[in-house]
């Protein structure tokens, strides 16, 4: 690592790839829609400390001095070329602004972190991914301290080998749950040693500055935020994934060319996924509900739809870890279907206790969620009902909604 790594937030590309996607087509199809998000914390037993809030504090005004510089403007020219003159040019001038677009407060009594953010769409949806960095890292430095990085690079190494080995094709998808910058960065300086005579490989990383690091491919798809904002938008559950799925197609043009699945649900998904669009995406993401049963119904999708299921990809980003991806494979073997895995978690934030390294540390469930688009409310109906995201009111009254049309 060098001294300016040391430092987070310290580039403008210490942030996942499709967070910059995202940016350029809210850009293009939305761009004078103003959002609220808000921190979510799956699992209340962690509780936040004051130092644990000071730190994130320091960290959130010091985005206001991160700035896409001239030599990371010419790698995303380069490196990503479906990305426009025009957002690059967007981009050289963007700006953090978090003393307008952010608040974060803690109930000392309770040590729940109340964080909310406002704003342009356009504006503020850079912020998710480093704010959940800091918020993880600034945790791990304040409050849960009994760790250390005794075993990450020989852990990454056998999980990498084992997965190379057994012919997956995977890529890091980390920067949102990392215990800190270093992990990850341990991580792809790990992967990126793997032999290149494996039949399977890792195939890049979502962070686009350690993809620059190690000279990886910067990977990405496309997040819940876009589908759930969309639908709220245009007044559509039942429709919403067709039209976000048409306006990406419109920015990108088969660039970036994975479907998520699971917005609004598998069943509403598949009803929206029509020929047109299953012939132009190059497949779709798995990330909640049983994979085995989505395997099956992938394959009996496009056999419906007359497509050739072995031309066409399925990534999947839920919960994975070498032995379950492995496992997963076997099974899309049997299809002769192609899938490809995004590890997160288990990569970056694996680790045991320093104290008794017998005992597992407990990872992170954090997330920032979409709440509202130009004030209508934003929901997410996972295939896993502890993923679900919204208003409850606006998530009952979605589900309801669905399934009187038959779609959940």
């Amino acid at each position: 690592m060098t001294p300016i790594e040391n430092q987070t937030p310290f580039s403008i590309l210490d942030q996942d790839l499709y967070k910059f996607c995202m940016q350029q087509a809210v850009l293009e199809h939305y761009s004078d829609v103003v959002v609220n998000y808000s921190f979510i914390n799956r699992d209340p037993s962690m509780r936040f400390s004051k130092s644990a809030l000071s730190m994130l504090q320091r960290g959130i005004e010091k985005m206001a001095q991160v700035i896409a510089t001239k030599d990371e403007l010419e790698y995303l020219q380069s490196t990503c070329p479906y990305l426009s003159d025009k957002y690059i040019q967007y981009l050289a001038s963007y700006r953090f602004n978090p003393l307008e677009e952010i608040k974060c407060s803690l109930n000392e009594k309770t040590g729940i972190l109340d964080l909310k953010i406002s704003g342009k769409w356009c504006q503020t949806i850079l912020y998710e991914v480093p704010l959940l960095a800091l918020i993880s890292e600034s945790y791990y430095r304040n409050v849960d301290t009994d760790w250390n990085y005794n075993g990450q690079h020989e852990n990454i190494m056998q999980k990498g080998t084992m997965l190379a080995k057994a012919g997956c094709n995977f890529s890091e998808f980390g920067t949102r749950r990392r215990r800190d910058f270093k992990t990850q960065d341990i991580v792809m300086s790990g992967l990126a040693m793997l032999p290149a005579d494996y039949t399977g490989r890792c195939t890049g990383t979502s962070n686009v500055y350690l993809a620059r690091k190690y000279g990886v491919t910067p990977v990405g798809t496309v997040g819940h935020e876009w589908t759930m904002g969309v639908a709220a938008l245009e007044g559509t559950y039942e429709n919403g994934n067709s039209l976000a799925l048409q306006k990406w197609y419109s920015t990108f043009k088969g660039n970036l060319g994975i479907a998520l699945t699971d917005t609004f649900g598998t069943k509403a998904f598949f009803a929206n996924f029509n020929h047109e669009l299953a012939s132009k995406y190059d497949g779709v993401r798995h990330d909640s509900g049983n994979p085995y049963d989505f395997i099956t119904r992938v394959y009996n999708h496009y056999k419906q739809l007359g497509i050739d299921p072995s031309t066409k990809m399925v990534v999947f980003s839920d919960g994975l870890c070498p032995t379950k991806a492995i496992d997963i494979k076997k099974h899309c073997d049997r299809f002769s279907l192609k899938c490809l895995f995004g590890i997160g978690t288990n990569f970056t934030n694996d680790f045991h206790c320093a104290s008794d390294p017998s005992v597992l540390s407990k990872a992170p469930n954090f997330v920032i969620k979409l709440l509202r688009c130009n004030e209508k409310p934003c929901v997410k109906l996972s295939d896993d009902k502890t993923k679900h995201a919204g208003d409850n009111a606006e998530v009952a009254h979605a589900q309801n909604h669905l399934t009187e049309l038959g779609l959940f």
